[in-house]
């Protein structure tokens, strides 16, 4: 346990800001997290965002299942240097319970007070309010690029467990957010959504490489996910990607020895995967403490039972797309759970 302790506290410390090169506590158009579920008011995620605008703007959030599937969406509208809380138990709706998905939050327009003798009293985005318009991506794109001075918002998010008495933290990606051009913030389709800064972008594959099929156009890179398994530790790795990697893929797990164990793992779900270090099948008893090695594409080519797995040609095309890595440390012993972001080359 001691070991345990000691090598979470350092790898945690290693784990921040530019050591993976992800963009983590920044302002911009928007940003996704990438692990989101309620259990009811007692087990739910809890998101936290800061307006930063020098203006009113409004707010489009959508929630994805984990092959991507829009479920449900929704809008506020905040004022410049608001601070929201957004408890998913409460704004999900009914039947929701125990879905697993990701949030985008993409910023809107101004939202323009009513022309009126001071005070002035605030009003809510029409499209907040009813949705008779179409917020387009263009508007997200020029809410980024504006020269209003710092018209931003950011995220954080945790996920409160009041059974346990435990508050996890959950990894915001930071924008900006890429989305295709015809993209509608009120109604954001699976594929809206190409990628995401703060995540690390991935090559581009092309269309119909389904079964060993035509390599990457850039280099992939190699994701380090961290476990520590055992009496009293549990390990969560979540995988997210704005792309589908659905498929069975060929990855390194190293001990704490440096001993490797080739085993594979398999992404079941189109956009974002939890997955148990302990259900790898051949893991050896010896790997209780240590990391696991993924490459996207399977090291250059498509990954095996795409198909099988529910995957398309189409949907298997990567341009510019983003993966993000992180674990979930969970220790009965010390009724404590870790974060750790993954590291990647």
């Amino acid at each position: 346990m001691k070991k345990f302790a000691m090598a979470t506290v350092a790898v945690a410390a290693l784990s921040a800001g530019v050591a993976q090169a992800y963009t983590v506590g920044t302002f911009s158009n928007g940003f996704v997290v990438p692990n989101v579920i309620h259990n009811g008011a007692s087990d739910t995620t809890a998101v936290g965002l800061i307006n930063q605008s020098n203006e009113a703007r409004a707010v489009y959030w959508t929630f994805f299942d984990e092959n991507g599937g829009a479920l449900t969406s929704g809008c506020f509208a905040m004022k410049n240097r608001d601070y929201q809380p957004f408890i998913w138990s409460a704004e999900s709706g009914s039947s929701m319970s125990g879905k697993r998905g990701y949030l985008v939050f993409a910023l809107g327009e101004t939202v323009a007070a009513p022309a009126a003798v001071p005070p002035v009293a605030f009003a809510p985005h029409k499209e907040c309010a009813d949705s008779a318009g179409l917020q387009t991506n263009a508007t997200l794109v020029a809410a980024n690029t504006s020269p209003v001075a710092g018209a931003k918002i950011s995220g954080s998010a945790f996920q409160v467990n009041a059974t346990n008495k435990d508050v996890a933290f959950i990894p915001v990606i930071d924008g900006p957010l890429s989305m295709v051009a015809t993209a509608d913030l009120t109604r954001l389709d699976p594929g809206n959504l190409t990628a995401v800064a703060g995540a690390q972008n991935v090559g581009a594959t092309a269309a119909g490489a389904v079964a060993g099929g035509a390599a990457p156009t850039a280099p992939q890179p190699t994701f380090s996910m961290r476990y520590a398994i055992g009496t009293g530790l549990d390990t969560s790795v979540v995988v997210w990607s704005t792309a589908d990697h659905r498929g069975t893929y060929g990855v390194d797990v190293y001990n704490d020895s440096q001993v490797r164990k080739r085993l594979n793992l398999v992404l079941k779900k189109g956009k974002m995967n939890v997955f148990d270090p302990k259900t790898l099948a051949g893991l050896p008893s010896t790997h209780t403490d240590g990391f696991i090695e993924w490459t996207p594409g399977n090291g250059g080519t498509a990954p095996r039972d795409f198909g099988d797995l529910g995957g398309t040609a189409s949907s298997l095309t990567v341009a510019g797309g983003s993966v993000f890595t992180y674990s979930v440390i969970n220790s009965s012993d010390l009724s404590a759970t870790q974060t750790i972001l993954g590291s990647h080359r």
